[in-house]
């Protein structure tokens, strides 16, 4: 778990709109891949800077995008919900734009294209899992490990789900659900419930 995240407004006079929160979100999202990845490199699973590295960030931020889009889903309309979700995955294609070009090289706004089409994509097998005030359920976090199966070798893919299932996935929930209910308790105006 992380810990240090920006989990509320000093200045709580002051109105956040949607872009504003998701930029935030989107900071802590980021975050909460890169320190998944360490967990996991500390379990000893290899995950080494290369394409890999960002195809699993890639699959494992789009799973935290459905987890975020689906605690703002209670608090708000469809045209704010919307336009917080396109503001997270533009800035998390940024991010992911900026980074993965660094280290490996690549056109950014093929990296951004390929990112927001991909949280496109899963959106429509994501909707079909459930989510309370608990979380995802079962299938929604097993679908997240499934899709990363295949950037692992046989050694690390027989204990893959049991570490997302069980350590990722919860402690990801863990500080995403209480980060995303201070900032909109602390956003003045805010367009959320």
């Amino acid at each position: 778990m992380l810990k240090r995240t920006k989990s509320k407004w000093f200045a709580r006079s002051r109105p956040r709109d949607p872009a504003t929160i998701a930029s935030a979100v989107a900071f802590t999202i980021w975050r909460l891949g890169l320190d998944s990845i360490k967990r996991m490199r500390a379990a000893q699973f290899s995950i080494e800077a290369d394409a890999r590295y960002f195809a699993f960030l890639r699959e494992y931020l789009v799973f935290l995008v459905q987890v975020a889009d689906r605690l703002v889903v209670p608090r708000t309309d469809l045209e704010t919900r919307t336009a917080f979700l396109t503001a997270l995955c533009h800035r998390l294609a940024d991010l992911l734009a900026e980074n993965q070009g660094d280290l490996i090289g690549g056109d950014p706004a093929t990296i951004r294209r390929e990112f927001i089409d991909l949280v496109n994509e899963r959106a429509e097998s994501y909707a079909t899992f459930g989510f309370d005030a608990n979380g995802p359920d079962f299938d929604f976090v097993r679908y997240c490990a499934h899709l990363l199966l295949d950037l692992f070798n046989a050694a690390d893919r027989a204990w893959l789900i049991d570490q997302i299932i069980s350590i990722e996935a919860p402690a990801a929930v863990e500080t995403l659900a209480p980060l995303l209910d201070n900032l909109v308790s602390t956003a003045a105006g805010s367009e959320f419930a």
